[in-house]
């Protein structure tokens, strides 16, 4: 199993490599788009699938990165922490691993929303159920977004 995350990690670092430097990227809104998953999917699939299914992962991430789509994309270990607040106290949860979590995301450069619901209907983890992307432009914000 190890060895399906290393393999997702050192490709997607790759993909940052593909950075958008052209003035088209100008004329571009970014959107994050977050994958969600009904737990682990890819420990449900069989070796050979989970190779099958990490490689089109990994063809669906360079060509975003090959066409100046792509600026980020990682994946996230199913683990992690909520905090909330209510009436200023501050609350912990563990999250379910087992449940619906965000497990990944693509931080990515698109025309408009319909392009960014078009790249996001285009990822190969949509071939098999369990699987949601949540789009969401990018807000800018005077002196909190990066150039």
């Amino acid at each position: 199993m190890k060895k399906i995350f290393i393999t997702l990690i050192v490709c997607m670092t790759i993909s940052n490599s593909y950075s958008q430097t052209d003035s088209s990227a100008e004329l571009q809104q970014e959107f994050m788009l977050f994958v969600y998953s009904d737990g682990n999917r890819v420990t449900d699939l069989t070796s050979e699938k989970q190779q099958l299914h990490i490689q089109k992962i990994v063809d669906y991430i360079e060509n975003l990165a090959k066409t100046g789509k792509l600026k980020d994309a990682q994946p996230l270990e199913m683990e992690g922490t909520k905090i909330s607040s209510n009436k200023g106290a501050l609350s912990e949860t563990e999250l379910n691993k087992d449940k619906k979590v965000i497990s990944g995301y693509y931080h990515i450069l698109a025309v408009d929303m319909v392009e960014a619901i078009t790249i996001a209907k285009a990822d190969p983890r949509f071939e098999e159920d369990g699987w949601e992307i949540v789009i969401r432009p990018i807000k800018k914000v005077e002196g909190i977004n990066k150039k």
